[in-house]
């Protein structure tokens, strides 16, 4: 699905936040509780990264139906904190305000994790589900995660991804149609209806059938990549300006990529195998992302959610005029082997 993006520039936008969060929750079929932590959650988020950034951006990611819930990303440029434990303590506050605003939405998400750095601004995710769900526990090797927000003024993404397991591989997709809007949203969810439906045990052999499928379309890039825990090696294929990395205790490695139009002008595909090594993470990202970046500044970045990595690596490096997407899969600490 989409990612909603709002802006909080002003303190109109932060009522425009919460009403785009309750009419996210209307459409999930949130239960009035779950609902009702959403929108004071997105409230919160929207006053901080105002009073304390002079402005940032919401990102609302809806959750897989079984969680019935939403991610919020709170992303801002601003001075970042000091005391990380001291912000969440009722009553500290650096703004002259309250300091009531990040213990709140502590409180209120079912988990909540925050990335800061001094002069180089706070990103926190707040995950609101129902009652007793867990969403950290769904994957058993693995933690996922992304962002995928249309250019400003779309309201569909042309961009899309999609990320399985079954039995110790982990697929995913990500697919970035030709242009913007719906034409392109209807590549990228062609090329996701695609990979849902396939029995291929290989990303070349996917591929190629995501090629037939988008031939009556503009077309687009796709990247694939299948992850085998058991044999610790990453089979990867990619058509287009899809770029990745692979994490290898912190040193990445680019992921090979040819050119070309997946459903029109697809003239090389070879899939590459890379090993994992230990405490792998896979990043992939449109070209909605700048292509000249390192996370090496980002201290501690890996080792944390998936969303919130992706949430940061989407702040600092979107080109936005574009569609963006990234998309994180983190091992998880003691499954590597």
């Amino acid at each position: 699905m989409t990612t909603v993006s709002i802006r909080v520039d002003s303190a109109d936008q932060v009522g425009e936040a919460r009403r785009r969060a309750a009419a996210l929750a209307s459409s999930l079929r949130l239960d009035e509780t779950t609902a009702g932590r959403l929108a004071l959650v997105v409230t919160e988020c929207a006053n901080n990264v105002l009073k304390h950034a002079k402005g940032g951006e919401i990102l609302l990611n809806a959750l897989p139906l079984e969680y019935a819930g939403v991610d919020v990303l709170a992303l801002d440029s601003g001075p970042g904190m000091g005391h990380v434990a001291r912000c969440f303590e009722d009553g500290y506050s650096t703004a002259g305000s309250a300091g009531t605003g990040l213990g709140a939405i502590e409180r209120l998400s079912t988990e909540c994790e925050v990335y800061t750095a001094e002069g180089k601004g706070t990103a926190i995710l707040a995950r609101v589900m129902r009652a007793g769900a867990r969403r950290s526990t769904a994957h058993e090797f693995f933690d996922t995660g992304g962002v995928c927000v249309p250019m400003e003024r779309e309201t569909e993404c042309g961009d899309g991804f999609v990320v399985e397991q079954s039995n110790g591989i982990y697929r995913v997709l990500v697919a970035d149609g030709l242009g913007h809007g719906p034409a392109a949203a209807d590549c990228a969810n062609a090329a996701i209806g695609v990979f849902r439906e396939s029995s291929a045990t290989g990303p070349a052999d996917l591929m190629q059938e995501v090629h037939c499928a988008l031939r009556s379309t503009r077309g687009a890039a796709v990247a694939i990549g299948f992850i085998d825990v058991a044999r610790r090696e990453l089979r990867y294929a990619g058509v287009g300006n899809i770029s990745g990395f692979l994490w290898r205790n912190g040193n990445p490695r680019h992921l090979l990529s040819h050119p070309g139009i997946v459903g029109h002008d697809m003239k090389t595909l070879r899939e590459v195998p890379y090993e994992l090594g230990p405490n792998a993470l896979l990043l992939l990202y449109s070209d909605g992302i700048t292509t000249h970046w390192s996370l090496d500044s980002y201290e501690g970045l890996l080792s944390r959610d998936p969303t919130l990595i992706a949430g940061v690596v989407y702040r600092d490096h979107s080109r936005r005029r574009d569609d963006a997407t990234v998309v994180v899969l983190r091992e998880k600490s003691g499954h590597e082997r």
